[in-house]
C-alpha cells in the first residue's frame, strides 16, 4: 500500500545557500535556501519487504523502551541515551556508540509553522543532518581533534521513535538510499545563534523512492544513516521528512524523540 503526498525539496540556486535553525532573528540577512513541495509516491513498508540498512540507509525495528518520561531533559540523557547506544551498537554490530544530542518533536501537519527547520516540531523538508564535512566536525568535537585515524569506519545514525502512538499525524517518511544520486544532495549551511552547522538537503528526482510505517508504536523505532564513511555504496545515507497523510487529516498531533550518535568500528 502506498500513499500520496507532499514533501519538500530544495530548489536550484545560485552560489551557497543557507538558513536558519531557529526562527529568523529580525532584521537578519533572509535565508537563500528555498523549497518546494512535489507530490510523491510513499510506499508503506508494512507487510512488505523491508528496507535494510546496508542496502538502503535504514531499519524499522521492534525496539522497546523503559523510558516512559521524556519531558525531562537531564532524565532524557541519563536513561534513554544509554538505553539507544545499546540499540544501536546491537544493530550495527560497532564497537563503541556515542549518543550527543536528542529532539523531542511535538506538532502537527497542519501546524503553520511546520515549513521550518526549527527543534521542537517535525521537519518537513527532505534531509539528512549531517554531511562528511560536518560528520567529521562532530567525530572530533566528541572523541577529539584526530579522533579519526586508526578507525575503520564511523557512522552517524538517528534513532527516531515516537513518544505516543499510534503516529498518524506528521508521520516520519524516509527516501531509499540506493535511489538518491550524489547530486540531488546538496549542502546548505544552517546557522544557530551561537554557531554554524552544514546538513544535506535533497533535491527532487524522479527516480527517488520513498517509504514509511503506518501506525508506528512507542515499543517500534527507525534506525538510519546520515553518514557513512565508508566506501559509497547504495545505503551511505537516508534522507527524510515530515509528511502529511492524507488518509488522517484530523488526529493528535505527532509526538517523537530522535537521537543522534556516532558508531565507531575499530
Amino acid at each position: 500500500m502506498a500513499v500520496r503526498a507532499e514533501i519538500e525539496f530544495l530548489l536550484p540556486g545560485a552560489g551557497r545557500p543557507f538558513t536558519y535553525g531557529h526562527e529568523t532573528p529580525p532584521g537578519a540577512e533572509p535565508p537563500t535556501a528555498r523549497f518546494a513541495g512535489q507530490v510523491v509516491e510513499i510506499r508503506d513498508v508494512r507487510g512488505g519487504e523491508p528496507p535494510r540498512l546496508e542496502e538502503h540507509g535504514a531499519k524499522l525495528g521492534r525496539w522497546p523502551t523503559q523510558v516512559r518520561c521524556f519531558n525531562d531533559d537531564a532524565h532524557v540523557r541519563a536513561r534513554y541515551y544509554p538505553e539507544s547506544a545499546e540499540i544501536i551498537r546491537a544493530a550495527l554490530g560497532a564497537d563503541h556508540v556515542v549518543v550527543f544530542d536528542h529532539n523531542v518533536r511535538r506538532g502537527g501537519a497542519a501546524d503553520p509553522r511546520a515549513a521550518g527547520p526549527y527543534v521542537g516540531r517535525p521537519v518537513h523538508h527532505a534531509h539528512t543532518d549531517y554531511t562528511p564535512r560536518s560528520a567529521l566536525q562532530r567525530l572530533r568535537q566528541e572523541l577529539g581533534p584526530r579522533a579519526e585515524v586508526g578507525l575503520s569506519r564511523y557512522l552517524q545514525v538517528n534513532l527516531w521513535r515516537p513518544i505516543r502512538g499510534p503516529v498518524r499525524d506528521a508521520p516520519l517518511a524516509l527516501c531509499d538510499g540506493a535511489s538518491v544520486a550524489p547530486r540531488a544532495l546538496r549542502a546548505v549551511e544552517l546557522r544557530y545563534q551561537d554557531r554554524t552547522g552544514e546538513i544535506f538537503y535533497l533535491a527532487h528526482e524522479p527516480g527517488q523512492r520513498w517509504y514509511f510505517a503506518a501506525d508506528m508504536t512507542v515499543d517500534e523505532a527507525w534506525l538510519f544513516k546520515n553518514y557513512d564513511s565508508a566506501p559509497a555504496g547504495p545505503g551511505r545515507a537516508a534522507p527524510h521528512s515530515a509528511f502529511a497523510d492524507p488518509r488522517h487529516p484530523r488526529g493528535a498531533p505527532r509526538e517523537s524523540i530522535e537521537v543522534r550518535a556516532l558508531a565507531i568500528f575499530r
